[in-house]
C-alpha cells in the first residue's frame, strides 16, 4: 500500500496576518531603496507609478503573489508540515524570494528532514534593513515563533511580533523579562504643558470676560441712573433699568473676582495634595 499524499496546503489567515503586518500597506507605488516599485503588500510585478489600490485590491494581489510559493512548498517540500510552519516559511519566501530560497541551506535542512536545523538556518537571514541586529532579524524571528509553535496551539499576531530576537549576534530576550515601561517622549510633555497652559489661559480669559460685563452693565447702569435723575420726565422705568443695570453689574464683578481668587489657590492646593 502507497503513504498517504502529504495534505496540500494554504496560507493561513495567521499567516497572511504576519506577512501583512511586516509588509505594510501602501495604497499608491512606491520605491523600494533597490528602486524596485513596489504598492499595496510588498507587490511589484505589476506596480506601476501612480497606481493606487485599496486594503482589498492589495490582499488580492498578495494572495496572488502567495500562489508560486504556495504551490513551491506543497510540490517540492516532501516533508510533512503543519500549518504553522507552512505558514512561516510562506512568509520567509515571500521575504527572499523564490530562487534565493530553493539555493537556501533552509531547503537543504528541510530536504534532509532537519526541522530543527531548517528552523536555524531561517533564523539567520537578515531581513532587508538597517542595523541594528534587532530591526535585521525582526521578521525573521516572528517566522521562527510560528515555526516553533505548537500544531494545536493558536499563534496570535501580538505574541510573534513581541518574540525574542535569535538572530546571529543578537541576545535574545529572556520571554519572561517584564516589558519596558513606555517613555514619556519630550513632545508628550510639551503637549501637556501645552495643554495645562491653555486651560489656564481659558480660566483667565473667561474671568476677565465676566468682570468686563459686570464693569460695563455697572457703568451702564450708573449713567442711565443719573440720566433719570437730572431728567425727571424720563420717569422711574429709567431709573428702574439704571438700578437693575448696576446691580448686575456688580453681580458679575463679584463672580469674576471670586474665580480669580480661587484660581489662584488651586496650585497650593496641588502641591499640598502632591
Amino acid at each position: 500500500m502507497s503513504a498517504a499524499a502529504p495534505q496540500r496546503r494554504k496560507v493561513s489567515r495567521e499567516g497572511l496576518l504576519l506577512i501583512k503586518s511586516f509588509e505594510g500597506f501602501r495604497p499608491r507605488t512606491v520605491l523600494r531603496r533597490d528602486g524596485t516599485p513596489v504598492i499595496g503588500y510588498g507587490h511589484s510585478r505589476s506596480a506601476r507609478p501612480g497606481a493606487v489600490v485599496s486594503e482589498a485590491e492589495a490582499e488580492l494581489l498578495l494572495q496572488y503573489d502567495l500562489m508560486p510559493i504556495v504551490a513551491l512548498l506543497n510540490e517540492r517540500v516532501r516533508l510533512p508540515l503543519n500549518q504553522h510552519q507552512f505558514d512561516a516559511l510562506a512568509s520567509f519566501i515571500f521575504s527572499i524570494g523564490l530562487e534565493r530560497f530553493q539555493g537556501s541551506d533552509v531547503l537543504e535542512k528541510l530536504d534532509a528532514h532537519a526541522l530543527t536545523e531548517a528552523a536555524d538556518a531561517l533564523s539567520a537571514w537578515p531581513e532587508r534593513a538597517s542595523p541594528p541586529v534587532d530591526a535585521l532579524y525582526r521578521r525573521r524571528s516572528s517566522e521562527r515563533a510560528l515555526f516553533d509553535t505548537a500544531p494545536d496551539q493558536p499563534a496570535p499576531l501580538d505574541a510573534l511580533l513581541t518574540a525574542p530576537v535569535r538572530g546571529p549576534g543578537a541576545e535574545a530576550t529572556p520571554t519572561d523579562a517584564a516589558p519596558p515601561s513606555m517613555p514619556v517622549l519630550r513632545h508628550e510633555k510639551r503637549a501637556a504643558k501645552d495643554s495645562a497652559s491653555d486651560a489656564a489661559l481659558g480660566d483667565k480669559g473667561a474671568v476677565l470676560f465676566i468682570g468686563g460685563v459686570g464693569a460695563l452693565a455697572f457703568a451702564a447702569g450708573i449713567a442711565a441712573f443719573r440720566r433719570a435723575l437730572n431728567a425727571p420726565a424720563s420717569g422711574d422705568a429709567a431709573v428702574l433699568i439704571g438700578a437693575g443695570l448696576a446691580a448686575a453689574g456688580l453681580v458679575f464683578i463679584g463672580v469674576a473676582a471670586w474665580s480669580f481668587l480661587r484660581g489662584k489657590d488651586r496650585p497650593a492646593e496641588h502641591k499640598q495634595s502632591r
